[in-house]
């Protein structure tokens, strides 16, 4: 059946009944579950958010299959010298090897990684160098070419800092070891970004030598291995597991509470969290919960992956992950500051892309700035996205009754909601397994403590600080689940969606066109890259509608 979809105020006294008794039976089914910490959430996962069966048994075929593939690699581990970080290329009986496994040892792609990997939200521009971070051109004697200095550098626009300082202080299981690091870039004189320093720590106090390419080849690894563990604990726990899933659940909370579903921001936004509120159900209480994946392959574990989720809620603001804004604050926005930086190309086109095509499908019911004051059903969504009794979106408050003045901030919010749960998402999603799926590359858990001085070390040392058989094929397992293809791409519709509307209709044809021909840009300028630097995880035809995994 059909929904005819509409603003309230356009709707008769019977209509408005009957959107009435639909919002009251939606929220007995929505209710709030509040956790010390973390977002506002859903009290269990109601009927309409449960994955299909087919959706579940995939998800459990995978993880079987992993299971079997590390059974099948036990005798060639067995057999290796684990004293070799080769010894890692025996745990793919039934899988594909990640790429990285080839070119993980060189600087160029170490930096690649932070740019185009699955957390490219660090690398930022610096006019200076930190007080916390001590470099001086003798400590690059050997690394920069002859007569080039920092000062020449700074000046040029040519270095760049990544700064895990949001990970100091996070408690860590026992035996295990994780540092708050500070790696320090270049461009170089080909305009290609590449590693100068790295600094263990968040001062000199802590981290007492700064670790350079010119150092002997499995020191530098090593420090280069705990910059890896620190960016992947980042990764999962900060960047994709809170500022996607969680903050983003309790917008289709207060959606389902306050819009019945004849509203057109209902219809709009139902696609973009299909599976959601489940996958964070089972997240929460299979993947970070005491004797999970996380717990069991990750330095961080249960409690330092639950202590950093509410740290960073805590420091979460909706607008400053608006893409051009975060770009902007780490002076990176400019395609002339950092080429190949091919996250910022595509993540900017499809917001742009999504902004449109909200501004069009929505402005079919939205007329005029009257329309969107005089709407109490979107009102009311804003004070429950505002107060702290509902969704609490920080940098979203409310003073009055009245949330909404302009169509603009409507389509703004939106924009970014939809940007939040699909792009976003991808972007932190689809390259864990060739991130994460090569131990060497990124071992989720160090037993070692960092290195403090210079002294010599190698390749035997560096391995024993690598995780062990069952832990590694479990930290695999892990990411090869989450790194499964959508079946619900962007631009992917019910049959029934706004069917009720022609020039609504007409407004997704134009989006769909639209990523098609993002697909086809992104295809053309990755065919002209090395394989190794084309970055395809913000191609449309890849990028899930909704986060399901």
């Amino acid at each position: 059946m059909t929904v005819r979809i509409s603003l309230p105020q356009a709707d008769d006294a019977q209509d408005r009944y009957t959107r009435g008794r639909q919002l009251a039976a939606q929220r007995e089914l929505y209710d709030w579950d509040r956790r010390p910490g973390l977002p506002p959430l859903c009290k269990g996962v109601p009927a309409p958010e449960r994955f299909s069966r087919s959706s579940t048994e995939e998800m459990l075929g995978d993880a079987a299959d992993s299971i079997l593939s590390g059974a099948m690699s036990l005798i060639a581990w067995a057999r290796g010298k684990p004293t070799r970080l080769s010894h890692y290329d025996s745990l793919y009986a039934l899988r594909r090897r990640p790429s990285v496994s080839t070119d993980w040892m060189s600087d160029r792609e170490f930096a690649r990684q932070r740019m185009n990997g699955v957390n490219p939200f660090l690398i930022t521009s610096i006019a200076a160098l930190p007080d916390n971070f001590p470099v001086t051109d003798a400590i690059l004697r050997g690394v920069l070419p002859d007569g080039v200095t920092l000062a020449q550098l700074l000046g040029q626009g040519r270095l760049f800092i990544c700064d895990w300082k949001d990970l100091a202080g996070t408690p860590i299981v026992f035996g295990r070891f994780q540092v708050a690091p500070m790696a320090l870039f270049w461009l170089d004189d080909t305009r290609t970004l590449m590693p100068l320093a790295i600094q263990l720590g968040q001062s000199p106090a802590e981290a007492p030598v700064i670790f350079t390419p010119a150092d002997d080849k499995w020191l530098w690894l090593t420090a280069r291995s705990y910059v890896a563990n620190a960016d992947g604990s980042y990764h999962e726990i900060i960047a994709h597991l809170t500022r996607t899933h969680l903050v983003m659940e309790g917008v289709w909370v207060a959606a389902c509470r306050t819009l019945p579903p004849a509203h057109p921001l209902h219809e709009l936004l139902r696609p973009h969290f299909t599976g959601t509120i489940n996958i964070n159900d089972d997240a929460l209480g299979d993947l970070i919960a005491p004797g999970g994946p996380i717990d069991q392959t990750m330095s961080v574990g249960v409690d330092g992956g639950l202590w950093l989720a509410e740290q960073e809620y805590r420091r979460w603001r909706l607008q400053d992950w608006n893409p051009r804004a975060d770009l902007a604050r780490r002076g990176v926005l400019d395609p002339a500051v950092l080429p190949g930086y091919y996250y910022r190309d595509d993540a900017l086109m499809l917001f742009d892309m999504i902004g449109v095509y909200v501004s069009e499908l929505l402005g079919v019911f939205y007329r005029d700035d009257e329309d969107v004051r005089n709407d109490d059903e979107l009102q009311a969504w804003g004070r429950e996205l505002a107060h702290d009794e509902g969704a609490a979106i920080a940098g979203f408050a409310t003073d009055g009754e009245r949330v909404f003045e302009t169509r603009t901030e409507v389509f703004r919010l939106v924009q970014q909601v939809i940007y939040t749960v699909s792009a976003e998402h991808g972007a932190v999603n689809n390259g864990q397994w060739d991130q994460f799926g090569y131990i060497p590359n990124t071992p989720g858990a160090l037993f070692m403590p960092a290195p403090t001085s210079k002294h010599m070390t190698n390749e035997a040392r560096l391995a024993y600080a690598f995780p062990n058989f069952r832990t590694a094929v479990m930290q695999m397992a892990m990411v090869h689940m989450l790194s499964a293809p959508t079946l619900t791409p962007l631009g992917s519709y019910p049959d029934r969606f706004f069917t009720s509307s022609r020039p609504a209709e007409q407004a997704v044809d134009r989006f769909r066109s639209c990523l098609d021909d993002a697909t086809i840009a992104i295809e053309e300028r990755n065919s002209a890259l090395r394989t190794e630097d084309r970055y395809i995880y913000l191609t449309p035809s890849d990028v899930g509608r909704s986060i399901t995994i």
